[in-house]
């Protein structure tokens, strides 16, 4: 059984930044695992017994289904907690946690190859497939642990 105390944790402490309300979690879903919800954006995160698939729905309650696919649940987290946070805080992502990291390109002894549906990138048998620019920059936090994550986006 997954814990998903941690990342509910972490959408309470991120969503504020990134929505006006509503913040919510819940495992009540049919379509997914979990279900983070605000007022203006929510996430699905559902497993299809191989990949933790994440789909979003924006303020125009349009969704975007595989807006990113992990290998691992660890993988899941480190993700999701980096995109929300990255969100929340623009000084992240215009900084240290986004266009720094773009600008170095994929990181080292990181495989990259296109698939359907972004771009896969593999690390020490982790996987994501991602947006390019998404997965330029998580290429280089991937290999991170998650209480290293949560220290980065809250230093």
């Amino acid at each position: 059984m997954v814990d998903f105390a941690r990342l509910s944790a972490n959408w309470r402490q991120w969503a504020p930044g990134m929505s006006n309300g509503g913040i919510s979690v819940s495992m009540d879903c049919d379509d997914c695992q979990i279900l983070f919800r605000s007022n203006d954006y929510s996430v699905h995160l559902r497993y299809d017994g191989s990949w933790w698939i994440v789909d979003t729905v924006d303020d125009r309650g349009q969704r975007r289904e595989c807006a990113a696919k992990l290998s691992s649940f660890d993988l899941a987290q480190k993700y999701l907690i980096w995109d929300w946070a990255t969100t929340a805080r623009s000084s992240l992502a215009s900084g240290p946690l986004g266009a720094d990291l773009a600008k170095q390109g994929y990181a080292a002894g990181v495989t990259v190859s296109q698939a359907p549906e972004g771009w896969e990138i593999c690390s020490n048998g982790d996987c994501a497939v991602l947006s390019v620019v998404n997965a330029t920059i998580f290429s280089h936090l991937m290999s991170k642990s998650v209480d290293e994550i949560e220290r980065l986006v809250n230093a």
